[in-house]
């Protein structure tokens, strides 16, 4: 198999393989048959040799020996997975996590019994680990991780600068975990000593035999090299290339590592290096460095941003090798001119909760896997093979099947991730993103109590959520799914910030983004496991927002493509605008959201989705004081901050909670029905159609991917919901022939999504230690598409107000009051504008003449397509001389000069009616 920077690793080349085993010449079988000649498949053999002495036992590899992880591993044995200890802890309990550490300590114990039950020992050394603080800011996290493994009565300590810099010999770091007792090993050496004496045990080796298919049962029968294989049990040890099989493919994400390896270092340069080439270090960044020095005196220097598997390319992998070089000389100055040798990189796999699979596989009797080591997989892949060979030994054996192995992650399956194209394009944007996180850390700035003026986060590229790699120190929020209702008691407060923000879409995450890189601390909770579907139109008008967020041309390179085209048909008028300079964009929501989440946490906010706020913290006096929130497990938490702010919708429990004041309420008259489809490439642009009282439109979110939208009367939407895919594409060409042309041929993705009398409003903005923004505050109808938009102008305004008045009592609350009535003045007019235009009814006949002004006037069709593109207020386009040319054009044509005219007069009392209720902030809406 070849790959972009697939090269053979350095220990290939120091130590060439023996002649390959041949290849499956024909049908055979087993009693038991391993496919994947890594460490992992070749320690279960060789466990099960000792378990079933003379039984055929058969590793089927697909190229060589040792070619896939385990050879291009830097030989580190150290402990974790799951996360840092104190995620662990948070997740499952302090009995749960100290049993799941202890296992990666017996993992380590493991491979040393393995490797030094072999001839040659395989540069078995032992050493320490450092788990380095790369940023100020993480120093506090490790040196609680510290503490928390002492209170579990593990060994660990803590080094501040001074004593890291002594074990490293570099000041770049802040501090430092320390594990004392760790394994380094050459895992070539480890693979190869394994295959000969498995070899010399009498188990066959197929190497060049890829397994191209299996079906479970007893026995098992597998496709290998073209021939067909039948074993009583087969163990799957393929990792990264599991997914190749069809097996496990929206619960795994496979991922690309790099290392590289300089010549021997001479001991002068060593020595004034300050390093004594002890140990092993790793850092504190999600995409972590990690170095170590060979027993043949050479150092290993890994890292960088991992690459998903499907969308590795040599530029990618050339710009790592790139950035490995500046990072070891930014982190060794005297080896830079160390010649660097070998450049190599090793295929993984990874969990969302990075924990491996090991257990049957669903569906297929008689198979096993055993792998998504998650980066760990030296040491857990030697444990797995000791208490896994005795539960397959004693069923193929006769004895009856052992006990199921103690170990924490024993299961069939893992969470789901993103699948598919999209899928490959959320996981790779979240990938970015916590490169991002990572070049942001050093440059964070600690929370103070009066942070500076508004500074622009810089751009990540992040998207979408997803596969969680290893991390060597991450401080996370818990993210289980959240159940059940609580109120906030007297429970001690477990995290302070500045501010919490309860929803994480646009609003939320945007304003998150803005506070944290202006130096405030933000909690950012969602009780959503984002990304998910949410009422939404899906159309930003315009590029102007998203360019000021920093996150256009990350959406742009995910795929979304730059709609340059408006075509709109009312009835039998159509309008065509060109917008060459200023695209819209249709993303779905799916991946915008999550790119605004992942800005979020670059720019230093503490992101929890999945968790529920369930109540408010109050003072003495009544002020909102934080929140609570709570967990999957039922168990809750208080979490106090200066402001609490909703940005969790139209349906606002925040509002709920605090008693806003709701004004100038309204419920659409239309439905919002939308679905997705893929398989089809249609042409860049925004069709919308209004045909009688319907309204279909079609809008691609990909370069084969559109969303087909329907907004029919809300008392039609009945029959329409209840509709299957055809009978959805039926209603669509009812409406609109041309949009329904587009979408003939595409295949539907997911379900139809609906919602039916959602309300429109304004809402009380502020309040004592709360602030609404977003869709919780305002909201107009759907049917302008302007709520994206909306957002993030609100929530723009919103962070200039804090930054600029934060710690400033009085002055912040004059800014929130000007922030509400600006936003009022600003959202008014189209605010009605979108009510006239989501209307139930069919257009009336002053509208059509209103609107056949607007065409025969060039700049007044200008102006229509910046009321549509939230550009311009609808009362500069709509206005008094436009409605008496309207009334004079219908009475020359011959219409009643009384029709008409009562037709204006309503219209101008409606107004008068709608200018009144604004100014009174009357409860609902003319």
């Amino acid at each position: 198999m070849s790959w972009p920077g697939s090269a053979a690793s350095g220990w290939q080349r120091d130590d060439p393989r023996a002649a390959r085993q041949p290849a499956l010449s024909g049908d055979d079988e087993a009693t038991v048959a391993i496919v994947g000649g890594g460490l992992a498949g070749l320690a279960l053999a060789y466990q099960l040799t000792n378990h079933l002495p003379g039984s055929d036992i058969l590793v089927l590899e697909a190229t060589e020996v040792g070619s896939g992880a385990s050879g291009h591993s830097t030989g580190i044995v150290g402990p974790g997975v799951g996360g840092p200890i104190t995620t662990l802890v948070k997740r499952y309990g302090a009995d749960r996590a100290r049993t799941m550490f202890g296992a990666t300590l017996d993992g380590i114990a493991a491979l040393r019994r393995l490797a030094r039950a072999l001839p040659d020992g395989c540069e078995l050394t032992d050493g320490f680990q450092l788990v380095a603080a790369s940023a100020p800011a993480h120093s506090g996290s490790l040196r609680r991780q510290a503490q928390i493994l002492r209170e579990l009565g593990f060994d660990a300590s803590y080094l501040g600068h001074d004593g890291t810099a002594e074990r490293l010999g570099t000041a770049r770091y802040h501090g430092a975990l320390c594990y004392p007792d760790i394994a380094l090993i050459n895992p070539w050496l480890l693979v190869q000593s394994l295959r000969a004496a498995l070899l010399a045990a009498g188990v066959r080796i197929a190497e060049n035999t890829p397994v191209t298919g299996l079906t479970g049962g007893d026995p098992v029968t597998l496709t290998a090299g073209g021939h067909r294989v039948r074993a009583r049990r087969v163990a799957l040890t393929t990792d990264g290339f599991t997914t190749g099989l069809g097996l496990f493919t929206r619960n795994v994400a496979v991922i690309r590592t790099h290392v590289l390896r300089t010549a021997s270092v001479p001991p002068h340069l060593l020595a004034e290096s300050g390093w004594d080439g002890r140990g092993a270090a790793i850092d504190s960044r999600s995409f972590f460095n990690y170095l170590r020095l060979t027993a043949r005196g050479q150092l290993l220097f890994g890292g960088g941003p991992a690459l998903l598997e499907p969308r590795v390319d040599e530029r990618g992998v050339a710009a790592v090798r790139a950035r490995l070089v500046r990072e070891l000389a930014a982190t060794f100055p005297a080896l830079a001119d160390v010649p660097v040798t070998d450049f190599w990189s090793g295929v993984t796999a990874s969990t969302f909760d990075r924990l491996p699979i090991v257990g049957p596989v669903p569906g297929q009797a008689g198979v096993w896997f055993a792998g998504a080591w998650c980066g760990h997989g030296l040491a857990l892949s030697a444990l797995t093979a000791e208490l896994l060979a005795p539960r397959l030994a004693g069923v193929v054996g006769g004895v009856g099947p052992a006990p199921m192995p103690d170990l924490p992650w024993m299961r069939s399956t893992a969470s789901l991730m993103p699948t598919g194209r999209i899928g490959n394009l959320l996981l790779a944007g979240y990938l970015r993103g916590l490169d991002a996180v990572d070049r942001l850390a050093p440059a964070r700035r600690s929370a103070r109590s009066t942070p500076p003026a508004l500074a622009a986060p810089a751009e990540p590229t992040p998207v979408a959520p997803a596969a969680q790699l290893p991390a060597a120190a991450a401080t996370e929020l818990p993210t289980a799914p959240a159940t059940g209702a609580a109120v906030a008691g007297s429970r001690p407060v477990e995290q302070q910030v500045d501010i919490v923000i309860v929803g994480a879409r646009v609003a939320g995450s945007a304003l998150a983004a803005r506070l944290a890189a202006a130096g405030l601390s933000v909690a950012l909770f969602d009780r959503g496991d984002l990304p998910t579907p949410t009422l939404s139109t899906h159309i930003l008008h315009g590029t102007e927002d998203l360019r000021i967020e920093g996150v256009y041309d990350t959406v742009v390179a995910l795929g979304v493509p730059p709609l340059h085209d408006v075509r709109v048909r009312l009835d039998d008028v159509e309008l065509h605008f060109r917008h060459p300079d200023n695209p819209g964009l249709c993303p779905r929501r799916e991946v915008l959201d999550q790119v605004l989440l992942d800005r979020a946490s670059a720019a230093g906010a503490k992101t929890s989705t999945g968790t529920a706020v369930v109540g408010l913290r109050r003072g003495s006096d009544g002020t909102v004081s934080g929140v609570t929130v709570q967990h999957a497990d039922g168990s809750v938490r208080d979490v106090s901050a200066q402001l609490v702010i909703g940005a969790d919708g139209r349906n606002s429990s925040v509002a709920r909670w605090v008693g806003a004041r709701q004004y100038l309420t309204t419920r659409s008259e239309r439905a919002l029905l939308w679905r997705y489809f893929t398989g089809v490439r249609i042409p860049p642009a925004l069709l919308w159609h209004r045909i009688g009282v319907h309204i279909v439109s079609i809008l691609p979110t990909g370069p084969e991917d559109f969303v087909l939208i329907a907004q029919p009367p809300e008392h039609l939407q009945g029959e329409l919901a209840g509709r299957d895919v055809a009978g959805f594409l039926r209603h669509v060409e009812s409406v609109s022939p041309a949009v329904a042309e587009l979408a003939a041929a595409a295949r539907p993705v997911g379900s139809l999504n609906r919602v039916v009398r959602y309300p429109c409003f304004f809402r009380q903005p502020f309040g004592p230690g709360w602030v609404l923004v977003g869709d919780a505050g305002h909201a107009k109808d759907a049917t302008l598409g302007h709520g994206i938009n909306d957002a993030l102008r609100s929530a723009r305004g919103l962070a200039a107000v804090l930054t600029a008045h934060w710690g400033q009592p009085a002055a912040l609350s004059s800014g929130l009051a000007r922030w509400a009535r600006d936003r009022d003045k600003t959202e008014l007019a189209n605010y009605w504008y979108g009510q006239d235009i989501g209307r139930g009814g069919a257009v009336t006949t002053m509208e059509r003449a209103i609107l056949a002004g607007i065409q025969r006037d060039s700049r007044a069709v200008g102006r229509l397509d910046d009321v549509m593109g939230d550009r311009l207020d609808a009362d500069r386009l709509l206005t008094l001389p436009r409605l008496v040319g309207a009334v004079a054009h219908r009475v020359t044509s011959g219409e009643p000069a009384s029709v008409v005219g009562r037709e204006a007069v309503d219209l101008v009392q409606l107004a008068w009616a709608r200018r009144r209720a604004a100014t009174r902030h009357a409860p609902s809406a003319p």
